[in-house]
């Protein structure tokens, strides 16, 4: 050793350091061989693991390649979202203020979607931007989960501007997939999950014949109090695609599909528009 160059010396510790690592592996690979089948899947689901989740996703564009982190598009979609949902208030029959659900605004004119359950005990309140609204009843149809109303400025004369939601397309949720909901006592408390079930039935029309497929629930891997009736289930593309439905008496929660919610608005616009004419 004495007699070694610093050039040979380096080169003897690289050689010696591949042979170890040879010598690793061949042992790695032997003792793998002979593990027994629980243990070679339990280090297997570890690796798996462990690659989904420093796996980004990789969204290609003209001239230059965006990593986007599954964390980023959480955080995009709750700030598309978060100004979009109130809750609400009512005054009990001792005067007091009350939790009455949660809220969705659908429109800039301030058209909201929330679960039905929260109209029948009086007259429903928010404040936003310190400007207090009520909400005017436009639709409550037994048939339907969900309820449709419109914001009205309790004491302000200036017409608001608020923002809506997009509503997004339920129908090809698929199992797993993250789940987002904004509720709570303030309408303002984030969770998130997983899409856990999709309930559907399908619907024979008597005259055509013509079968359709409807969906009955979007079960979420969370369970929620009556503060957050009505709360919307949020996708990572940051759409709504449904609204929790509470019913704390009986111990139920359901996700109504946003293609309700669709249909009542529809119906209302059109209603509006008639009454006009």
């Amino acid at each position: 050793m004495e007699h070694l160059t610093k050039a040979q010396i380096v080169l003897l510790a690289l050689f010696t350091s591949f042979v170890a690592s040879m010598a690793t592996g061949i042992v790695v690979v032997t003792l793998m061989g002979q593990a027994p089948d629980p243990v070679t899947q339990s280090i297997t689901n570890v690796v798996e693991r462990t690659i989904e989740k420093i796996t980004p996703t990789i969204v290609e564009k003209p001239g230059k390649t965006v990593v986007v982190k599954d964390e980023d598009l959480m955080v995009s979609a709750i700030e598309k979202n978060l100004k979009s949902v109130v809750s609400f208030r009512v005054v009990g029959q001792d005067g007091d203020l009350r939790l009455a659900g949660v809220g969705t605004i659908v429109s800039a004119d301030g058209l909201v979607v929330t679960a039905k359950g929260n109209f029948g005990v009086g007259v429903l309140t928010t404040t936003i931007n310190g400007i207090q609204y009520a909400l005017q009843v436009l639709s409550d149809e037994r048939n339907n989960t969900l309820g449709l109303g419109r914001l009205t400025p309790v004491s302000a004369t200036s017409t608001p501007v608020f923002t809506s939601v997009t509503l997004g397309n339920p129908d090809i949720l698929k199992l797993g997939q993250t789940a987002i909901v904004i509720g709570g006592r303030d309408g303002k408390t984030i969770s998130t999950g997983l899409v856990a079930s999709i309930d559907t039935r399908t619907v024979v029309d008597k005259d055509t014949k013509v079968e359709t497929t409807v969906l009955d629930n979007i079960g979420v891997s969370m369970r929620f109090a009556g503060s957050s009736n009505g709360a919307p289930i949020i996708t990572l593309s940051g759409d709504v695609v449904g609204f929790l439905n509470i019913d704390e008496n009986t111990g139920s929660q359901i996700g109504v599909s946003a293609t309700e919610a669709k249909k009542i608005i529809d119906e209302a616009k059109k209603s509006e528009v008639t009454n006009k004419i």
